[in-house]
């Protein structure tokens, strides 16, 4: 191998190396970027669903607080008159229905059992003090309670306040207001764009007529895109943790990014997960092209810097070199008289050393 190749391959591969390391640490760089932007991005996604359902909770209690201080309210349940209670509420429950979301409007009586379902009046009765904390606790402190719980409706965002006769003095029972969840998850949709979907553990419902059930016991509730979410939860990815959770799942060309948060009820019990989830393609995109330039970057410089370095190269070490071997093997005599081509220190040191070599040799042929 001749000494300008050599120099070649060992430039290159050195310029190679640094600029491999300076690629690789640019490309760590702009993944950990990449990280930090989906985490943020879907973290203010989420508060988007949260925000909803706090807002919700307290137009909830609102509702509720409103309903128990009408007075015909107070008279007809105080009464017990039942079908009167009916035609009263129901078209207070329609429009709040239609303007608010509202599906439940329940009234209870003192003794904590159904006194009417505005939406289903036929059915009442049921003793609510085994299976509704919220109800109990609302009877018991005589205060406005609100959160999540689960009813004969499913899962729901559920204010229940005290309800008192005419006088303010008589505890006379409870009335109940509930938000459907799907039109919030709608709402928080709409508003950035992303998708939700509520996941509840099968072992707090006691039907779960049509819905879908996971390999794991997860039931999807309600969902923005009920297609998808049912393709992560057969894929086996959500799992049930009062942690947030962020992972990833590919559908189609679609690369989606998911955050599970612990879906808590009134009690405290993890009864599930929220799922959110946006698809970050432009910051993919981002990335990809980053990679390209950081790419582009790394062979041109590549190529620009072991260019300049073997022209330098050529021209300060190994042209000069050539030409004294073709003067020495032409003319040694010559050679030794001839200036350096060279301004290397080390050149003019090789050029007198071959001068002085050829000095003593004609010093040595001259000798009888």
């Amino acid at each position: 191998m001749s000494l300008d190749r050599f120099l070649a391959f060992v430039s290159a591969l050195c310029v190679g190396l640094v600029l491999l390391l300076g690629g690789w640490l640019m490309i760590a760089d702009q993944q950990a970027l990449l990280t930090d932007a989906r985490q943020r991005e879907i973290d203010q996604t989420s508060v988007v669903f949260s925000t909803t359902m706090d807002q919700a909770a307290i137009l909830s209690a609102t509702h509720s607080e409103l309903l128990a201080a009408d007075p015909s309210i107070r008279t007809h349940l105080a009464a017990g008159s039942r079908n009167e209670l009916q035609a009263y509420a129901k078209p207070m429950f329609e429009r709040l229905a239609r303007l608010a979301g509202v599906s439940v409007v329940h009234f209870h009586d003192a003794a904590m059992k159904s006194f009417l379902r505005v939406w289903e009046p036929q059915n009442f009765g049921q003793d609510l003090s085994t299976f509704r904390p919220m109800v109990v606790a609302a009877n018991h402190d005589r205060q406005t309670q609100k959160g999540l719980e689960l009813g004969v409706r499913g899962l729901s965002l559920r204010a229940v306040s005290p309800v008192f006769d005419t006088s303010g003095s008589n505890f006379i029972g409870t009335v109940e207001v509930g938000v459907d969840l799907q039109a919030l998850a709608d709402l928080a949709k709409a508003a950035s764009g992303s998708d939700f979907a509520l996941v509840l553990d099968r072992r707090y419902l006691k039907d779960v007529g049509n819905a879908v059930v996971s390999a794991n016991g997860l039931v999807l509730d309600a969902a923005t895109d009920k297609g998808l979410f049912e393709s992560i939860l057969g894929a086996g990815k959500v799992q049930l943790s009062r942690s947030e959770l962020l992972f990833f799942h590919r559908l189609g060309d679609r690369d989606l990014t998911i955050q599970g948060r612990p879906l808590i009820d009134y009690s405290g019990n993890m009864i599930g997960t929220i799922l959110t989830v946006s698809d970050f393609g432009s910051l993919e995109s981002y990335y990809n092209r980053s990679l390209v330039t950081i790419g582009s970057v790394f062979l041109a410089g590549l190529l620009i810097v072991t260019a300049i370095f073997m022209s330098t190269v050529r021209a300060a070490v190994i042209r000069p070199l050539k030409d004294l071997a073709v003067r020495v093997k032409a003319s040694p005599e010559e050679a030794a008289k001839s200036q350096a081509t060279s301004g290397l220190k080390e050149f003019r040191d090789l050029q007198k050393a071959v001068s002085d070599a050829v000095s003593t040799r004609q010093d040595r042929a001259g000798e009888p």
